[in-house]
């Protein structure tokens, strides 16, 4: 059973005063932080994580805790009500483990043992890099051989619930996606070098429930994002935006899996995922050698599924692109993160540039070093982003660039930080750590 409540756990919540629409679960405004951070960059993917105080820099004895994960792995922590999930791989013994500590001391609540085939990935990948996602139902969990990708469902007791096989993963570099939940609905893109597809799957049942064809390209790693209307009681749907070279920025329905809008704009392959910036969706595009670019389509008048969410409108609506920005500015692997207007483009080589989130319009740049897989987020006034090498790097939420801390994890790391219950969880390729908010925290954002 889970552990109650710590004593740290506060109400929830973020203002995203900024955006036309807000996300799915939106936090209410006026309090500090979230509580849960159900899947791969918290609620929506938007890395928020309130307006509490973490330390700028620390050392090891500051930790409140940390513990050894079976193998090594990439997989984001992340968090509910008392747990913290991920996932790691043994390669070697050809297993791979979906895991849950408790989240006031660390201590393993359970581990589920799921042996099966590994293949050769990118040196930068793992056999374990996609992040596990969590609702009231049940944990989700997504890993792939050549032969079988695969979705695992369990309890949040770790009681096996479901699984199901969705045919065979192709590309050269291995597996490392994610998938996003809605109401009842588990949404999996598998956008890679063989049939391409989106899938909805019941999250009680592993039913499936929808199937939207794809066309094949370069191999997708993007997580869905979850667009809810701003003012669900006056009408509206939501939409589900996907990223991809074959298909740029798309919006279907959660429904029914219809296509409502897309704008084909990315010559490249998609690893970061899209967000909201003020009223557009981003993403961006990329290769290893930096030939990268990020595109923002306004999102169509009315609801977010076109004008007057025109559902049943055919062919589907092209939205308009609002800006572009190259590879100077634009990463390839780490996803942006907005706070308010401002928008942060942490850059794969150490570059972190500002743009102004309506217009692109470039704020600031500056070198932090190091190279970047992980993702940042925006939590009490700074921006947080881990490197490979394992140095959490702190800069401020600002109008200039100013790097705050730097503190090392003491091992290489590729997965994104979570904030919740007032501590912040990292995870390095074999550790979970926890680190608390400050004392002193002030909930005046910076």
């Amino acid at each position: 059973m889970l552990l109650p409540f710590c004593r740290r756990c506060l109400p929830w919540g973020i203002a995203l005063s900024a955006l036309v629409f807000t996300v799915s679960s939106a936090a209410e405004s006026g309090v500090t932080g979230p509580t849960d951070w159900p899947r791969w960059r918290g609620e929506a993917c938007a890395g928020a994580g309130g307006t509490q105080r973490f330390p700028h820099q620390w050392t090891d004895e500051d930790w409140a805790w940390t513990v050894a994960l079976p193998g090594h792995g990439h997989a984001s922590p992340v968090v509910w009500r008392q747990g913290i999930y991920t996932a790691s791989a043994d390669e070697s013994a050809a297993k791979r483990f979906v895991s849950c500590h408790a989240t006031n001391d660390g201590r393993l609540l359970w581990q589920r043992e799921i042996p099966g085939q590994i293949d050769p990935h990118h040196v930068q990948n793992s056999s374990a890099s996609g992040s596990v996602t969590v609702d009231e139902t049940g944990v989700y969990w997504l890993w792939s051989s050549r032969e079988q990708l695969r979705a695992e469902a369990f309890s949040h007791d770790g009681e096996p619930l479901w699984h199901v096989d969705l045919g065979p993963f192709e590309s050269e570099h291995g597996f490392g996606g994610s998938a996003s939940v809605w109401r009842d609905r588990l949404i999996i893109p598998i956008d890679h070098d063989g049939m391409s597809l989106v899938v909805a799957l019941d999250t009680k049942t592993g039913r499936e429930l929808w199937r939207l064809p794809r066309l094949t390209a370069r191999t997708a790693y993007s997580t869905p994002l979850v667009i809810e209307p701003s003012d669900p009681v006056q009408g509206g749907n939501a939409v589900v935006v996907l990223a991809s070279n074959a298909h740029g920025l798309t919006g279907v329905d959660p429904v029914t899996g219809l296509v409502l809008w897309e704008r084909k704009c990315f010559p490249m392959r998609t690893v970061s995922s899209p967000v909201m910036a003020g009223p557009n969706v981003v993403g961006t595009c990329g290769e290893g050698g930096g030939d990268n670019t990020l595109v923002a389509v306004k999102l169509p008048a009315g609801a977010p599924g076109g004008p007057a969410d025109g559902r049943a409108a055919r062919p589907p609506f092209e939205p308009e692109i609002v800006y572009q920005l190259d590879r100077s500015v634009a990463p390839y692997v780490p996803t942006p993160v907005c706070s308010g207007e401002r928008l942060y483009l942490w850059g794969d080589r150490g570059v972190v540039t500002c743009v102004n989130a309506t217009d692109g319009t470039v704020l600031w740049r500056g070198r932090v070093g190091g190279v970047f897989s992980a993702s940042p987020i925006v939590v009490g006034g700074t921006v947080i982003n881990v490197s490979a090498e394992g140095e959490v790097v702190v800069i401020a939420d600002g109008d200039a660039f100013e790097v705050l801390g730097r503190t090392p994890l003491g091992e290489p790391c590729r997965a994104t930080p979570a904030v919740a219950g007032g501590r912040m969880f990292f995870r390095s390729v074999g550790r979970l750590l926890a680190l608390d908010a400050s004392p002193t925290d002030s909930s005046t954002p910076r």
